[in-house]
């Protein structure tokens, strides 16, 4: 967390409708406001600040610095924690497939079939429990400890509990093995969708200020140029949510995309 302020031009952000909470006015159009960052710490909004110093003076942005600023981090502190949220459910879903699936291969294991645990560290040598009744008694803990909901949900994730149990909240209700095999074989897909849709979101946020204060402005019957898909590609890298070396295509062909693909599809 970190808070500090900007001087903002209110004349330039009145199409944003904003609800300063503290403000104190310097001249009729200029006030000064709290920035007020859930998602930054000091050393971190000050290297946004100087990587952003850059991106602006590479597109000729640099007198409107302080506005959109305070525009970037705003719509940053909103769309971050659904961001998050996304990330963490498809997790915990992994985490809960991973477990429910090593649990059900012991309970479906045959009395007289032969069990065994292996730990591998990474470039170590695999460690293996080869005693049938030390790993089935292994198993069984883990399955009584899951079962009693007797386990830490930082560790196993909070969606576990719904992916196993449903919505009963009971401690003393049997792991019903329908619901094992559920969670084991149920499908996970990345939030890939959900994810670019925010993207979308947070640069149209931008595109309102480009268009109506800067030459990067939006033709009739156009959804997004070349010019500021290469911005808000830069600006959404520069906060973490994208990195270039994981395309293959141009910064503004994948803008270009997921901005068609999440407005064409609505």
């Amino acid at each position: 967390m970190f808070d500090t302020a900007l001087k903002v031009n209110l004349k330039l952000l009145t199409s944003y409708n904003l609800s300063f909470d503290k403000k104190e006015y310097i001249t009729n159009q200029s006030i000064l406001v709290a920035l007020e960052m859930d998602y930054q710490t000091e050393d971190t909004y000050n290297y946004v600040v100087d990587t952003f110093e850059q991106l602006l003076e590479k597109f000729d942005l640099s007198k409107h610095r302080n506005e959109l600023l305070y525009l970037v981090m705003k719509k940053n502190e909103q769309i971050r924690i659904r961001y998050d949220a996304y990330w963490q459910n498809y997790h915990d879903d992994l985490t809960s497939k991973e477990v429910a699936s090593f649990m059900l291969a012991y309970k479906e294991s045959k009395p007289n079939e032969h069990l065994q645990l292996a730990v591998k560290p990474t470039l170590n040598a695999t460690a293996s429990i080869k005693d049938t009744a030390i790993a089935k008694w292994m198993c069984q803990v883990l399955f009584e400890k899951i079962e009693a909901r007797e386990f830490p949900l930082g560790i196993f994730g909070e969606k576990i509990l719904y992916n196993l149990f449903g919505n009963d909240f009971s401690s003393d209700t049997p792991l019903d093995l329908n619901k094992l095999k559920a969670t084991a074989t149920m499908g996970i897909r990345k939030p890939t969708k959900q994810l670019n849709k925010l993207k979308v979101e947070f640069s149209q946020f931008l595109q309102v200020y480009l268009h109506e204060n800067t030459e990067l402005k939006l033709p009739d019957g156009i959804m997004l140029t070349d010019a500021q898909a290469n911005f808000f590609f830069d600006v959404l890298e520069m906060l973490g949510y994208h990195d270039r070396e994981d395309f293959d295509s141009e910064p503004k062909d994948y803008m270009h995309a997921i901005f068609r693909n999440t407005l064409t599809s609505k």
